[in-house]
């Protein structure tokens, strides 16, 4: 198992031989638990190491992910990325490492009974099956993870940095027949975490659904209520591809640099990335991996882009300082949890039904596909129940459709979104987020 002083010890061996040297490494104490047809299935215990190697000499680099802890493997992989630095260009985005202020840890981050109270976890999984079962769900499958997560910092500059954070994520999918619906409960502390909150949702949505008659479809242009599973993945991913210096700079974004401060989405529209909020943000952190301390960041601000996410790289670029997203990599920054305003709609989806008037409301998502990411335009296959909405009822339950539209969409056609919103993660929604139900007038959906 590596530790601080000895990555830091490698890096002072290859110091004078480098411009630059960063190591970042990650170990994760984890646990999974799966549930199916109201019952825990599998349990596994894993430890799981990556190291990832920043190496950069004459304006050139080179970086490796490693799944060890192995001193020895990296001493080697640096070694074996010092012979190929040479025979590669040199990056026109380089800078040397720079560090804009220091870190420090991220209070109440770590939570030690999430890792020591087992039973307490497992008490709060058995009580989501039974909220769930009582809402009126028939049987439910899902899966519960959870532990501790250490980071360790170190660069040719000196600084040595550390942090440590509790974590536990349940999904809950209940059913009726062949009906599904889907929802999370995730948190750093055993203290947020709501597991019968989840089930509840999710039986209360199936048995709704199983009330309704079905009803087919025709493709068209729909005003479209987002549960928060969908709007927290689809304006995480936007956020994600369009709202980072480097695809502006690429050119793989729909905005550009002269959009900021102008007018982009509408007013009512507003996203941010939590990467510096302890301890509620799920996937907040204290650094970055060029040992920057985090922020958190406005990206847009009642429909008005206020800012892109930073690495030096491309702060360098456009003159400014990084905002500590570089995040899993040193090319194109990354947010950690998009968190999206709240607006006037209700949180109960019967009440939203009634402020919906028309249209249909979709709870979850999956398989999302871009024809064209410059663009922003996607296709992703609703999941799970999916209401259809006549004078302000839930009248029918819809299946076999698809979103297929663009973030353009997303931004300009947002109407409202309801007061609550909550934390959203899971194994097809990979990015944190806290979404509530988002309003989308004239959206795409298509049959299929």
């Amino acid at each position: 198992m590596a530790s601080l002083n000895e990555l830091g010890r490698i890096i002072r061996d290859v110091r004078d031989l480098v411009d630059d040297a960063i190591i970042m490494y990650r170990r994760v104490r984890w646990s999974m638990i799966r549930f199916a047809n109201n019952e825990p299935t599998i349990a596994n215990n894993w430890v799981t190491h990556e190291t990832t190697i920043y190496i950069a000499k004459s304006r050139r680099y080179l970086t490796a992910s490693l799944s060890t802890s192995d001193i020895n493997a990296i001493k080697n992989k640096i070694q074996e990325l010092l012979r190929e630095l040479n025979n590669i260009p040199e990056d026109e985005l380089y800078v040397p490492l720079t560090h804009g202020g220091k870190p420090s840890q991220l209070v109440g981050k770590y939570d030690s009974r999430i890792e020591g109270n087992v039973d307490k976890l497992i008490d709060g999984l058995n009580d989501a099956i039974q909220v769930s079962l009582n809402e009126g769900s028939q049987r439910n499958a899902g899966a519960m993870t959870f532990g501790v997560e250490e980071r360790y910092y170190v660069d040719s500059a000196g600084l040595e940095l550390d942090d440590k954070a509790s974590f536990v994520a349940f999904t809950i999918r209940a059913f009726i027949d062949d009906l599904t619906a889907t929802s999370v409960s995730i948190s750093n502390t055993l203290d947020g975490f709501k597991p019968k909150d989840a089930g509840a949702e999710a039986g209360h949505l199936v048995r709704l659904a199983k009330d309704l008659p079905e009803e087919s479809m025709s493709s068209g242009r729909y005003n479209v209520v987002l549960g928060p599973l969908v709007s927290a993945h689809l304006y995480g991913v936007m956020t994600a591809m369009w709202f980072n210096a480097y695809s502006v700079i690429t050119e793989m974004s729909g905005i550009s640099k002269n959009d900021i401060g102008n007018t982009i989405a509408s007013e009512g529209l507003s996203i941010m990335d939590l990467s510096s909020d302890p301890p509620s943000a799920f996937g907040s952190e204290s650094f970055d991996y060029e040992g920057n301390k985090t922020m958190n960041m406005e990206v847009i601000r009642r429909g008005v882009l206020t800012g892109l996410l930073h690495n030096n790289r491309t702060a360098a670029k456009f003159n400014t300082t990084s905002t500590g997203h570089a995040v899993g990599n040193w090319l194109r920054p990354r947010p950690r949890h998009a968190a999206i305003g709240t607006g006037q709609l209700p949180s109960d989806i019967e009440a939203i039904a009634t402020e919906l008037g028309n249209g249909i409301i979709v709870t979850n998502n999956w398989y999302t596909r871009f024809q064209n990411v410059k663009e922003g335009i996607f296709s992703t296959v609703i999941r799970d129940v999916a209401f259809l909405v006549k004078n302000g009822k839930l009248s029918a339950r819809v299946r076999g459709l698809r979103i297929a539209d663009s973030f353009k969409t997303l931004l300009r056609n947002f109407v409202d979104s309801s007061r609550e919103a909550r934390q959203v993660y899971w194994w097809d929604s990979p990015l944190p987020g806290t979404a509530p139900y988002v309003l989308i007038r004239d959206l795409n959906i298509s049959k299929g």
